[in-house]
């Protein structure tokens, strides 16, 4: 009887997909402003107003490519502390020793997390960051000093960059004011990230400190290299197209479990990095194994040495960043990890990891190499924990990563000072642009036009807030049902493969499953069409990307967007009508083509928007001589945007699927009330 058991939550995924689409108020007033015909109007001779909405909306856009700041609250190690005296003239400073001279690329310092949310933390304010090649720093080179001028502004909540061009093995910050805290200066640092290339090589480097404030296990100088942060995992992109890591439950605490790679040959190695396998993306919880033992042994095939032994240092708290276990050089063919105590939630017992790394000199020798698990004399070989995904997103460099969550800052900052810019310009020109009008159309035609308008604004604002209402409920009721009716259906088809039951019952289950998941998918796709602030063309492509990605995973496909009018606004019955055209298609090619390449093109074409499907498959199956019913679909939806279709076929050369549709049918189409 197998005794493992996958414990991911299909549920908390989609509510989290669900939660991203909330609008915000600011979208919704600047909707209003564009759509109302006195804004048009306006927009027409205020070019900086068009400028500055211009750089809003690419600012937005950028966003939406950027790693997203999660803030994750630790209890333990939480980086180092350093206090100044009042009357001592003796600055703190910490330095780090790399071990070796490195061409140094950039620094980054990563501020501590903060106590609330009004707290400003306890960053430097006044700092002194040298590189040199010897330990004394007689020969040094200053990368930054704010000794004198202005205080350095506190980053909170993102990382602190510093570009380098500098060769050192040494690193010092010298701290020369911090945070008054009663008769003393205090200041703190979750981390002190040194990059060569693309390569951390600060994680696991020697730390020296004056003046530190330590406690056990909470504050203490090897903590600003340890690679953990209160920033999280570091990740990005799309997320993994299944099962992500390895997940397995055991009858008993003392059962131990074994993963091991064997490298494709024997180097010399930096660190190894685990990543937490996690159980629900909602609340954050995540699964380490709460004792560990990393073995390492070489290409002769001696007896394993023993690199590194790891506990828990709070039982029974989860982790919701990587483990980094420096080796510092240590020469391997193979690498076996023990997991020695398992998580324990309630009464399940749980060995689970994400990913494993291991790198040698800027290189993860590990990516997609087989993973074999033993457990209790069974042996299982795995892809899923070196594909290069976490439990929720594909992994990123840590350079990468923090240079995006850098930008992030930036563009939100600078959204925040734009915004209000933008909706003053906007109020500024419609006000001018209505005493204009009122001189030009007079007073008695104004009035009544202002009045009416005014009206529709107000109906369309409550139904907004009905549509807002709708998504919430599909949101917060049926999404929640359906994950559960998903995981629970999961489980007990597990349950019954693990207790070798019925297999009429498993597939049953199974259906069960992917009944509930497509719908919940489905359910997606229609609060996304209910969005308001997600309605021009380039949201429309943006969507069918994401579409793509999910139902054409198996099938190499592109999806190309030529048209130079992406900003355009779609009416809600279009926007409808042309996306569930374009699913109609790709459900088709699932369906009957049996094709190997999709090419998806999105193009101007006169004054129409074409769209463009075409498959390398066997054509489209047409039964006794008559048309296909998807055909039929695909005519219907054609039809009501009154647009031409055209559709050749062939057994040859597949499938090819054109539309026409005129930008005045998708802007203000007929059919919409």
């Amino acid at each position: 009887m197998s005794r493992f058991c996958h414990v991911r939550s299909v549920a908390s995924t989609l509510l989290t997909g669900l939660v991203c689409l909330s609008p915000q108020a600011a979208n919704a007033v600047e909707v209003a402003q564009v759509s109302n015909p006195i804004g048009k109007i306006a927009r027409i001779f205020n070019s900086k107003l068009v400028a500055t909405e211009d750089r809003v909306e690419w600012l937005r856009n950028r966003l939406t490519s950027l790693a997203e700041r999660r803030v994750h609250a630790m209890k333990v190690g939480l980086g180092h502390r350093g206090v100044r005296e009042m009357d001592s003239k003796t600055d703190p400073s910490v330095t780090l020793d790399l071990g070796a001279l490195y061409p140094i690329s950039n620094v980054y310092l990563i501020p501590s997390q903060r106590e609330f949310a009004e707290d400003s933390g306890i960053f430097p304010k006044r700092f002194t960051i040298e590189v040199s090649e010897q330990a004394d720093f007689s020969n040094r080179t200053i990368l930054y000093s704010s000794r004198t001028g202005a205080i350095t502004p506190s980053p909170l909540d993102s990382p602190f960059p510093l570009q380098a061009r500098e060769t050192g093995r040494y690193l010092r910050l010298t701290v020369h004011e911090g945070h008054r805290k009663g008769m003393v200066e205090l200041f703190g640092l979750s981390e002190i990230v040194v990059i060569s290339g693309d390569d951390p090589v600060s994680f696991g480097a020697k730390v020296s400190s004056v003046g530190g404030m330590n406690t056990p296990e909470v504050w203490f100088p090897h903590a600003l290299v340890d690679g953990r942060t209160p920033l999280g995992i570091w990740q990005n992109g799309k997320t993994p197209s299944s099962q992500p890591g390895d997940a397995i439950r055991v009858l008993g605490a003392d059962e131990t479990v074994s993963w091991s790679i064997d490298l494709d040959q024997e180097g010399a190695l930096d660190r190894v990095v685990l990543f937490p396998y996690q159980l629900d993306n909602s609340s954050e919880s995540s699964v380490f194994p709460e004792s560990m033992k990393l073995f390492l042994q070489g290409a002769d095939g001696k007896e394993e040495a023993l690199a590194c032994e790891w506990t828990n240092p709070l039982p029974g708290a989860g982790s919701m960043t990587p483990l980094v276990i420096p080796l510092h050089q240590q020469s391997a063919k193979r690498i076996r990890l023990s997991g020695i105590r398992p998580f324990t939630i309630g009464e399940r017992k749980i060995f689970a990891l994400s990913e494993i790394q291991v790198w040698s000199k800027g290189k993860n020798l590990s990516h997609g190499l087989p993973v074999t698990r033993s457990l209790g004399g069974e042996s299982v070989q795995l892809a899923s924990l070196t594909d290069g995904f976490t439990s929720e997103n594909r992994i990123s460099t840590v350079a990468g990563w923090l240079a995006q969550l850098h930008e992030r800052a930036s563009t939100e900052n600078e959204l925040t000072v734009l915004s209000p810019i933008q909706h003053n310009q906007a109020s500024e020109s419609e006000l001018n642009a209505t005493w204009g009008a009122a001189v030009l159309l007079g007073m008695t035609f104004l009035i009544p036009v202002f009045v009416v308008e005014r009206r529709r604004l107000m109906s369309r604002d409550m139904l907004d807030q009905l549509r807002k209402r709708i998504a919430s409920d599909l949101h917060d009721d049926i999404g929640s049902n359906l994950g559960s009716i998903s995981l629970i259906a999961r489980t007990a088809r597990k349950d019954l493969v693990r207790l070798q039951g019925p297999e009429e019952v498993a597939d049953d289950l199974g259906e069960v499953e992917s009944i509930a998941r497509e719908s919940s998918l489905a359910m997606r796709d229609i609060v996304w069409l209910l969005e308001r602030r997600q309605d021009s063309i380039g949201d429309l492509v943006v969507r069918m990307r994401e579409t793509a990605g999910r139902l054409l995973r198996e099938i190499d496909y592109t999806v190309e967007c030529e048209s130079s009018k992406t900003a355009a606004k779609l009416s809600l019955d279009a926007k409808r009508h042309l996306f569930l055209f374009y699913k109609e298609a790709i459900h088709n090619v699932l369906k009957h083509s049996k094709a190997k390449n999709v090419s998806i093109r999105l193009w101007d074409e006169d004054d129409k928007l074409a769209l463009e499907i075409q498959d390398n498959g066997i054509g489209i199956p047409t039964p006794c001589e008559k048309k296909a019913p998807s055909i039929n679909k695909l005519e219907d939806r054609a039809r009501v945007l009154e647009g031409t279709l055209q559709i050749a076929s062939s057994k040859d050369q597949g499938t090819h699927i054109r539309l026409f549709v005129k930008r005045s049918h998708l802007t203000s189409h007929p059919t919409l009330a």
